[in-house]
């Protein structure tokens, strides 16, 4: 499909632009570590043939000592490495991975390379992946001698060419079929990763259909229809009309939600807290550190929005008092903002402000994946005397009373949560991703504080929804 039908593939989300953005970049700093090299990359498909004939010339040029991006082509199989390094008569290739640590795909992608090398003759004396440090603390300047770290793999690649090559060729049989393969659709378009053409395979699935329900796992959902009952009619009948299959499936033919109630109001906070703050932070995990002092991926606070109800009118004023010495920082329509776009390394003066913000509120309403309060006791906010409120995670509570709404089949976001409850409000949930690769974007950092803001305020007319 990719070769033949690319026009077919979805549209690539914002998330994975941004991390293929971000490998991007990692590589480019890699080469530092290796200097003077010659770049192979080529400007489009159309110039491949000719990036291979260059880099095989270059095998042969005595003053090339290091080549990046370079072009191999080894039955009907093309690679670009990241680095080609001399050494003496042979040479060491290099694949960057900008993550903390390596998986197996990794393994298998440079056993792929290795295969591709080792059939156009390239002499190796190793193979390596290069990853970044997980100890390494930025002190000035950056040392890509201790940013990243270097791992042989050459055991484990000679040991899988056999394995690539049966694959390579079973592959080359796929391609050469005159259309398609006749596949259905199933648990592999979404495992071990979603597929990039379900938009294409899924069309003749109803938008409405029981495949896009959560209470039964993926493998019986396609039990099911492939045992012909192959809509949500023919389903009910197989269910328990009291079961959560059976509701949510009703939830889709009414287009509302699904969630069950009684364990919903077991979680309620008791008792009722007589103030309530909204808390949306705007984290930052940049893969290269850009303060002195962090490591790789540490994570600190660009900006946070704060909406309250019952706010002591003392505390407000005692937190106007600290706008001095702050980065950009506002109160309007009772919601408190603050972000350090424009001079990350004031970051940390979002703490103090919290800490000061969060002690005059009994309880602090969030929604996030991640457990907000391992964040703020990763920042010492909470460890402070003064802020004694209790975390209330909408994600966390919203996943354990089973809310269901087809938007949320393949993850619960507050972007489909807003879709599904409230249609007026349309959120651009997308900011925080683009900072990963657009760490200097001012313009970007804008509309970040606007979606902050917007967020905060559904996260508010959620927890009033369905618990006021």
């Amino acid at each position: 499909m990719q070769k033949k039908h690319p026009y077919l593939r979805d549209k690539l989300s914002i998330e994975q632009r941004a991390k293929f953005q971000r490998g991007t970049n990692v590589g480019v700093l890699a080469h530092e570590y290796f200097p003077g090299g010659i770049d192979m990359s080529p400007s489009s498909p159309a110039q491949f043939p000719k990036k291979v004939q260059e880099t095989m010339e270059n095998f042969n040029n005595p003053t090339v000592n290091v080549m990046y991006e370079a072009v191999f082509q080894h039955n009907d199989t093309l690679i670009m490495l990241d680095m080609l390094v001399r050494d003496c008569d042979k040479w060491v290739a290099v694949e960057v991975k900008s993550s903390l640590r390596l998986s197996d795909t990794y393994y298998n992608d440079a056993a792929l390379q290795y295969y591709v090398l080792h059939g156009c003759g390239v002499p190796l004396s190793d193979f390596k992946l290069m990853y970044l440090n997980a100890d390494y603390v930025k002190d000035g300047s950056i040392d890509v001698k201790q940013l990243f770290k270097l791992e042989s793999v050459l055991e484990y690649v000679v040991e899988r060419e056999e394995f690539v090559r049966k694959n390579v060729e079973r592959l080359k049989t796929v391609v050469a079929l005159p259309h398609s393969p006749v596949v259905n659709i199933g648990t592999q378009c979404h495992n071990p990763y979603p597929c990039d053409f379900q938009g294409h395979c899924w069309k003749h699935v109803p938008k409405n259909s029981y495949l896009f329900t959560t209470a039964l796992d993926d493998e019986t959902l396609f039990q099911h229809y492939f045992n012909g009952v192959n809509n949500n009619t023919k389903m009910l009948q197989q269910l328990d009309p009291n079961s959560m299959e059976a509701q949510q499936i009703e939830a889709l033919e009414t287009s509302s939600y699904y969630i069950d109630y009684k364990t919903l109001y077991s979680l309620l906070p008791q008792p009722k807290p007589k103030s309530v703050a909204y808390l949306n932070l705007l984290l930052h995990r940049p893969a290269v550190p850009e303060i002195d002092g962090t490591k790789p991926y540490e994570e600190m606070i660009l900006a946070f929005a704060l909406q309250g109800e019952h706010e002591n009118a003392a505390a407000m004023s005692s937190l106007q008092g600290l706008e001095g010495g702050m980065g950009s920082m506002a109160a309007a329509n009772n919601c408190f903002v603050w972000n350090c776009f424009e001079d990350h390394n004031r970051w940390h003066e979002a703490i103090p402000i919290l800490v000061e913000k969060l002690s005059h509120y009994e309880l602090i309403v969030c929604f996030t994946p991640q457990n907000l309060t391992t964040t703020l006791l990763r920042h010492e906010i909470i460890q402070n005397r003064e802020v004694g409120y209790k975390v209330f995670n909408l994600f966390d509570v919203l996943q354990q009373a089973h809310f269901y709404h087809p938007t949320i089949k393949r993850g619960l976001t507050l972007q489909r949560l807003s879709e599904a409850v409230f249609s007026e409000i349309k959120l651009f949930e997308h900011s925080r991703i683009i900072l990963e690769a657009t760490s200097q974007d001012l313009l970007g950092y804008q509309q970040a504080m606007e979606d902050l803001i917007t967020e905060n305020k559904v996260v508010a007319k959620t927890y009033q929804l369905f618990f006021k």
